[in-house]
């Protein structure tokens, strides 16, 4: 008995069952029920308008495609009002700088935009990132690039226009060497190649925004600010006679800066390499930050160094005339001014 019940037992698993019409198959022995029943489904906010959310697109500065990293730049922008004073800007500035070097203009473009939009809600942010800046348009103004060392000059004349007393204090006189080999004159440093292929592809355009910058860099590293903004404050006020330039020094009597680390040219707490090359080649002092701190060196350095051959270039475009020859002829007209 026991023998054929086995037998039978196996037959089954064997035999294909007939269903009938409407009526459903028999679940597995294995099956598991899987269905369950919610009150209520919690989903996760996803506005742009949040900071975690924000935080989290910085990767998409570094993506491959020229259209996302330009939309990204966009994206902040118009998010700024409400991050400008958040722990946001330090990443995103970190992000952003390195596009000074991006290979595609609209990114650029985008990129300058972001900087005049955050120039424009609060200078202290661009401020505190100036030796950042420093870094990278350097780097751009040295590009073998001509396209990206030609719009080096823009994010320098944005900088300029909004904390122009930090970007003379911290590398006035490598910015000053950087912009005269962007315009091809190759007076100093090793970038003579460089500078000789700019003045064969000379674009007048662009010629007349990196003059304008040489003026203004020049003007902003050898005047006494200060006295000039007291003095304007001075003629814009109903008794001019009221506004003291020198107020400053007896408002301030314990002398604490106006900018932060003040002295950071001494190099105290930061370890540096001594290149020999900048030992031995004492002809450009642009390694000592010292120079760039006081008015009377920048002045002396620039008087002994740079004067005599920048007069002699820009004579040449004021020959030429056209755009060109108006911004050299107002360089000529600061340096006279200046040093007269």
């Amino acid at each position: 008995m026991t023998k054929s019940r086995k037998q039978k037992q196996k037959k089954k698993d064997f035999q294909k069952k007939r269903l009938k019409v409407g009526k459903k198959a028999d679940k597995a022995s294995n099956h598991t029920d899987t269905s369950f029943v919610a009150k209520a489904i919690s989903v996760k906010n996803q506005h742009l308008e949040h900071e975690t959310d924000l935080s989290k697109r910085l990767s998409l500065l570094r993506h491959h495609n020229v259209t996302v990293r330009r939309e990204t730049l966009q994206e902040y922008q118009k998010h700024l009002p409400s991050i400008i004073k958040t722990q946001l800007m330090t990443p995103l500035l970190t992000h952003a700088i390195p596009l000074i070097c991006d290979d595609s203009k609209i990114v650029r473009d985008a990129l300058i935009e972001l900087l005049e939009e955050i120039g424009n809600l609060d200078v202290h942010v661009l401020i505190l990132h100036c030796n950042i800046f420093v870094l990278y348009i350097n780097m751009a103004m040295t590009h073998i690039v001509p396209r990206i060392q030609m719009d080096s000059t823009r994010f320098l004349a944005c900088l300029l226009k909004y904390c122009s007393e930090e970007i003379v204090r911290q590398a006035w006189l490598k910015l000053l060497n950087a912009v005269i080999s962007v315009l091809g004159w190759g007076l100093f440093g090793n970038n003579q190649a460089s500078g000789a292929l700019q003045t064969k592809k000379r674009d007048i355009k662009n010629t007349k925004v990196h003059l304008d910058v040489l003026t203004e860099l020049i003007r902003v590293g050898c005047s006494d600010m200060k006295a000039i903004a007291a003095a304007e404050a001075a003629a814009k006020s109903e008794d001019g006679a009221s506004v003291d330039i020198v107020s400053n020094d007896v408002n301030n009597p314990h002398m604490i800066p106006d900018y932060p680390q003040p002295y950071e040219y001494l190099k105290l707490f930061a370890r540096t390499l001594k290149n020999k090359t900048d030992i031995q080649n004492s002809a450009m002092p642009s390694s000592s930050s010292m120079t760039n701190q006081d008015l009377d060196s920048r002045r002396a350095i620039f008087e002994e160094k740079f004067l005599q051959k920048i007069d002699k270039q820009i004579d040449t475009f004021i020959k030429e005339g056209g755009e060109c020859g108006k911004s050299a002829n107002n360089l000529k007209q600061l340096l006279a001014d200046l040093f007269t």
